[in-house]
């Protein structure tokens, strides 16, 4: 990795870890704008850190061109700030008319266990229903023990087990309408 980018990590992941416990009240999430965009890469591979974090790769991509991946395809990418600051994000992508993907869910390290996943989580479901689609999928690493707890206790089932970019990983399904059509067919 360059180590200047290393460098700006590092003094971003020390200047929020200076920041005092925040209170759900002083969290903002609004939708992605092109100026957030350094803060996302960089929010994504401080969370990544000890867990899910491989070698920069194309896996990456989307995180390089949020709008066109996430925005202009039918969802949405949401960011999570505390003053400037971002502390959390997650896009939507659709995977078809009635299923988005719940994809890059970050809470920078210095801020879990406080609610604000859970928060973001709520919005993006939310979100999810007013875009129209019905179901939510998403994947994440054995590894990555408290993304499983967040979801499970959010409603979302454990539908089967495999690997994707070298990590095992466990695929979650969440019905968010009900309107009796069977579940997703994996």
């Amino acid at each position: 990795m360059d180590k200047k980018i290393k460098a700006k990590e590092a003094l971003v992941s020390d200047a929020i870890r200076q920041l005092t416990p925040m209170s759900q009240d002083e969290l903002f999430i609004r939708r992605f704008e092109q100026g957030d965009a350094d803060d996302v890469w960089h929010l994504h591979r401080a969370a990544s850190e000890g867990g899910a974090r491989g070698p920069e790769g194309a896996w990456e991509d989307d995180l390089r061109n949020i709008s066109e991946v996430y925005i202009r395809s039918g969802g949405d990418f949401l960011t999570a700030h505390i003053s400037s600051k971002l502390i959390a994000m997650g896009g939507l992508e659709p995977a078809d008319s009635d299923v988005v993907q719940l994809k890059r869910m970050r809470v920078h390290p210095a801020f879990r266990r406080q609610g604000f996943g859970r928060r973001l989580l709520h919005e993006l479901e939310l979100r999810a229903v007013t875009l129209g689609f019905k179901w939510v999928a998403l994947d994440t690493t054995m590894i990555q023990v408290g993304a499983q707890k967040l979801y499970e206790t959010a409603g979302y089932v454990r539908c089967k087990e495999g690997r994707l970019h070298g990590y095992s990983v466990i695929f979650y399904e969440k019905r968010l309408a009900d309107e009796g059509e069977a579940r997703l067919n994996r």
